[in-house]
């Protein structure tokens, strides 16, 4: 499993850098574990896995996002 602790970054590089990541631990089929900040980005990145259909879960008020990789 892949962490990644994006909190450091304000929207929108936190989405960039969410998406990147994300293609990465895609790629080598892993899980991977996202810290946010909450806020419009953490939104934006739920509405993209919902969108994208994801399985993840995403605990709101830690901060913590679990994704798993695509079945494809």
């Amino acid at each position: 499993m892949v962490e990644r602790d994006l909190k450091e970054f304000k929207c929108p590089q936190q989405f960039v850098q969410f998406k990147l990541a994300l293609r990465s631990a895609q790629s080598s089929k892993q899980r991977i574990t996202f810290s946010l900040n909450r806020g419009e980005s953490a939104n934006d990145i739920e509405r993209f896995l919902q969108k994208n259909a994801y399985s993840y879960n995403f605990d709101k008020q830690r901060g913590l996002l679990l994704v798993e990789p695509l079945h494809v």
